[in-house]
């Protein structure tokens, strides 16, 4: 483990390993949705919080994986990460994340039963595949942003890319009008 010398405050740390700098990847995709959805102020919040949680979530898990699977250590380059430092333990750092995306679910629970689309097996599949997501984009036996066939690496060619830009565009600018609309409401797209 990394030298735990200098080690900054509880709320340094934990900043640093949620990467907070990186929102603008979940507020800006909301305010389109929310542009384009006339929707009530829970419903809005709920899905900011979805947005949040995931991104944050992915972050903790990220910082986890990446210290767990050797690809960040204490002589990393560039930001902090807060488990390579020695900061947080593997085990605080992945109890984190797995705390924070079950926020994430419940508040997908949350939206779909205010929209009442608690038999939707679509909305269930992105509510779900939004978590899962989260902890395999860098974590589990293939990990979706370092897939690699022998010399080729995905996360070079775009794999990891293409589910940020799945998941961090599409989903979170439509999933709530998509919601909305199965309500029975307008959207003005």
């Amino acid at each position: 483990m990394a030298s735990i010398d200098c080690k900054p405050s509880a709320f340094v740390v934990w900043s640093t390993a949620a990467r907070p700098h990186t929102l603008t990847a979940s507020v800006s995709p909301c305010i389109v949705a929310f542009a384009s959805t006339p929707s009530s102020w829970n419903l809005r919040l709920a899905w900011m919080i979805f947005c949040f949680t995931v991104q944050i979530g992915t972050n903790l898990h990220n910082d986890y994986s990446d210290y767990v699977q050797g690809a960040d250590t204490d002589k990393r380059v560039g930001q902090p990460r807060a488990t390579a430092k020695g900061w947080l333990t593997p085990t605080e750092t992945c109890r984190a994340a797995t705390a924070v995306l079950s926020v994430t679910f419940l508040s997908g629970v949350y939206l779909l039963s205010e929209t009442q689309q608690l038999s939707n097996p679509f909305a269930w599949f992105i509510v779900i595949s939004s978590v899962f997501n989260a902890f395999a984009y860098t974590g589990g036996p293939y990990p979706l942003g370092y897939l690699g066939l022998g010399n080729f690496s995905l996360a070079y060619a775009g794999l990891g890319d293409l589910f940020v830009l799945l998941y961090f565009g599409l989903v979170a600018v439509l999933m709530l009008p998509y919601l909305v609309s199965c309500m029975g409401q307008s959207i003005d797209w």
